[in-house]
This record gives C-alpha cells, structure tokens and sequence, in this order.
C-alpha cells in the first residue's frame, strides 16, 4: 500500500464545550479502543534514490570544445572520449619549447683536442637522445646529423683549434621540464569519462572548457541507493533479521515493477529531529527503472513480528497534508491526530506512528463529525 508523507496537520482551536453542550452537537458513532497487537513487518516507505557513484567533470586546462558538446541524459561508458579541447595551441605550446631546447643545445660548436679528434661522435650521440625523446623531429634530426657529419669531415687532420664552452646543462634540464610539462598540458586537451554513467547536469557554456570550473557531471546508473527512515518500532526486529538473513527489500517502480536489493546499512542511533533510523537499499537498475535524485517506494518486510497499532480502513481520512484520524479525548470531544499509515491487511491499517494505546479512535467517522463535538457510542 501506497504510504503518504507523514507531515503535521495543523488543527484549528476546539469549539468550547459550553458553546457545544446546548446547541445538541452530539453525534453517535462506532469507537475502538487502540490496542498492539503482533504482526510481521511489512513497510512501505518513501526513499529518495541516488547514485552510487557520480563524479564531476573538471578540465585541467582552458580553451575551446572542438567537440559536439555533452548533453543531460548522454550515457556515457568508462575510457570514452567525452570532449575534446582544441589543441593548436598546446601543440604550440609543445613546438616552442622543443625548438628552444634545440637552439640551447646547438650553440656549441664542435671542439677537437691536440691530436685533431672531434668531440662529433658525442653530438650525433645526443642527437640520437634527444630523437628518441621527440625534442626533435625527423626532419630535423636529419639535418643536424648531416651538419655534423659535414663538421667532421671539414676538420679532419686540422689541429689547433680551441675547445668549444661547455653546455649549459642547468639550462638545458630545464627546457626538458619545459617540454614535458607542455606535453602533459597537451594530453590533458582530451579528457575521458572515468566511469560508465549517463550526463546528468553540464555548464552553462557547453562549448568551453574553463580549468578548474565543472563541465559536466556524470552518474552511475546501476547500482544505485535508496535512502529513507524506519520508525523506531520496527529497528530490533529488522536487526535481528538482518543478521539473520529473513529480511527482504525492493524497490519499486512506478510502472509496477521491483527490483530486488540489498539492507546495506541501518543505523545504529536515531535521528533526534525525527525519532527515526536512516537505512539504505543497494540495488541493481539494469532495466533503467530507476533515475538518480528522484523518489519511488521501498519495500522492507520480515517473518518477524513487531507488536503494532491497527485500526480499521474506514478510521482513515486524507488530506493534503498527510493521513488523520478523528479521536475521542477525555473529555468526550472529537478531535483530529495526524498519522504515519503502513500497510493494509483484511481491511486493518497499520500506524507507524501517531498513535498511542489506549487512545480511541472513530472507526467510521460520519460526514457530520466535526471537531469539538460530543462522541457518543
């Protein structure tokens, strides 16, 4: 059964007695006395359902999407490619840095020692370094290798010349950090979903990556959580059921079907604002039943029994701010209580809360019940 949000129904100042005594308010009515009595739990109950992962979206870097940009409702599959930022000028970026390390490297020239031996052989050397590590392309690689080998063989057999000032090693670590950090900064232009899931909110500008500012946000679609509050009443039982393994749960959908799931958590101390215990349902969505951040009905239920109110059907009446019943005071004068309703069996609603023992309530209230009149049975 359906269970309404348990919200307080505020209830107008009782018609004195005096002003009911002579005008013959009375009304005759059937009245039951509330009393517990044991059942096993079977609860109905709102949750709000979450994903169990989600993640945000951050680019590390700024500039324009070259890509179609990402909509709400877009499933999305971990490793893909979600957008792409344009990367001219980070290949620039990459480009500049590698043509002044080459500049840095190649302002010595060649130095040779007394008997007329190059050092040539070590600059083809690096050459081959630096080719491997893409600081230079092949092009260029090509042509600083044929230039050396021209400098190799013009100062064959020639003696004499001073040695060539030493590189400035300082200098060229530093470019090299320069071009891998412009590399780095080139690779972060692609950015890839880190999860399967489906967009389920993106910027304002779509089309523009800002670094450090959220693009769009990605959440998991199965499993999902559903998150809602147990009256304290049924807490030792459903423990003990967990622990023994009787309990059942489910979420529902509004199409009329379930999905199964599991009690991953039930708290261990009560909410003090609302006397209830957070619990939370892990459940699988495969047949995408379920949207994360809406709310859908649990189903929690248990051969346990659990000493409950009951009332009849016909006590129950609705209104926009949730479930009442009317009940008698001391005094004799119908009154109204808010109600938290469970489930229904062979006419008979449980009351989760609102009511105490020994309370009576109207069974079947007539049209003519007002609050302030005489009751009578």
């Amino acid at each position: 059964m359906k269970v309404k949000k348990w919200t307080v129904l505020v209830v107008t100042a009782l018609i004195a007695v005096s002003a009911l005594s002579g005008c013959g308010n009375d009304v005759k009515t059937k009245v039951e006395t509330v009393t517990k009595s044991d059942h096993p739990v079977a609860l109905t109950l709102d949750a709000n359902v979450t994903a169990l992962h989600m993640t945000n979206i951050v680019p590390k870097l700024s500039g324009k999407l070259i890509s179609v940009p990402l909509t709400v409702g877009q499933d999305v599959k971990a490793g893909q490619i979600l957008v792409q930022v344009d990367q001219i000028p980070y290949q620039q970026s990459v480009a500049a840095a590698e043509s002044a390390l080459v500049t840095a490297s190649m302002g010595t020239t060649p130095s040779r020692d007394m008997s007329g031996e190059t050092d040539s052989s070590d600059r083809r050397a690096k050459l081959d370094v630096w080719y491997r590590m893409g600081a230079i392309s092949k092009v260029e690689y090509n042509q600083m290798m044929s230039k050396e080998n021209e400098a190799a063989a013009g100062t064959s057999g020639t003696a004499g010349s001073s040695a060539a000032p030493a590189i400035d090693r300082e200098r060229i670590a530093q470019l090299q950090a320069s071009i891998q950090a412009a590399r780095d900064m080139l690779g972060n232009t692609t950015i890839y979903s880190p999860i399967d899931g489906r967009i389920t909110a993106v910027s304002d500008n779509p089309s523009v990556a800002v670094a450090g500012m959220v693009l769009a946000t990605v959440q998991q679609m199965t499993p999902l959580v559903a998150t809602f509050a147990i009256p304290e009443t049924y807490i030792q039982a459903l423990n003990k059921a967990k622990q023994n393994g009787s309990i059942s749960v489910a979420v529902l959908a509004p199409s009329g079907e379930s999905q199964t799931g599991e009690l991953t958590y039930l708290a261990t101390g009560k909410d003090p604002a609302t006397g209830s215990y957070m619990a939370k349902i892990t459940f699988n969505n495969d047949k995408n039943l379920f949207v994360p951040g809406e709310f859908y009905h649990v189903r929690i239920s248990t051969p346990q029994e659990v000493s409950q109110i009951t009332i009849p059907k016909t006590a129950v009446r609705t209104k926009d701010s949730g479930d009442f019943v009317y009940i008698v005071n001391d005094s004799g004068l119908a009154d109204v209580r808010s109600i938290l309703t469970g489930d229904e069996e062979a006419g008979r609603v449980v009351v989760l809360d609102g009511l105490k023992d020994g309370e009576r309530v109207v069974a079947d209230p007539p049209q003519s019940l007002e609050i302030g009149m005489k009751v009578t049975t």
